[in-house]
């Protein structure tokens, strides 16, 4: 998720046929890969940004489809790149393990 954001509802009127039912809050979501295995030394699942013809495809959603957030951990070698900071990581890390671990719900939910 990139933004949560709201319509004005001059926008809500112009973009749906009835704006009294619209959603009220949306997020701008950029995709990552679907889980495959899990990785077999640790049991987590590998996630990379989706690329299509050398860009991130992305959508609008209402935020109520929203099950949960998780918790992203950069896979990296024996040395983390000193250009990751916890500003750049998303944008420069190819892929990341998805923490299921990190509380019971979401071990409950991704496993």
């Amino acid at each position: 998720i990139r933004v949560v954001f709201t319509l004005t509802s001059h926008a809500a009127a112009a973009l749906f046929r009835t704006p009294a039912k619209a959603p009220t809050h949306f997020a701008y979501v950029e995709w990552f890969t679907p889980f495959r295995q899990p990785e077999a030394n640790h049991g987590l699942y590998k996630i990379s940004r989706v690329i299509r013809n050398g860009e991130c495809p992305a959508c609008i959603i209402d935020i109520s489809d929203i099950c949960r957030s998780v918790h992203l951990i950069p896979k990296f070698g024996p040395v983390v790149p000193r250009e990751w900071t916890s500003s750049t990581v998303l944008e420069l890390c190819p892929s990341f393990f998805v923490n299921s671990f990190s509380d019971r719900h979401a071990y409950l939910t991704i496993i």
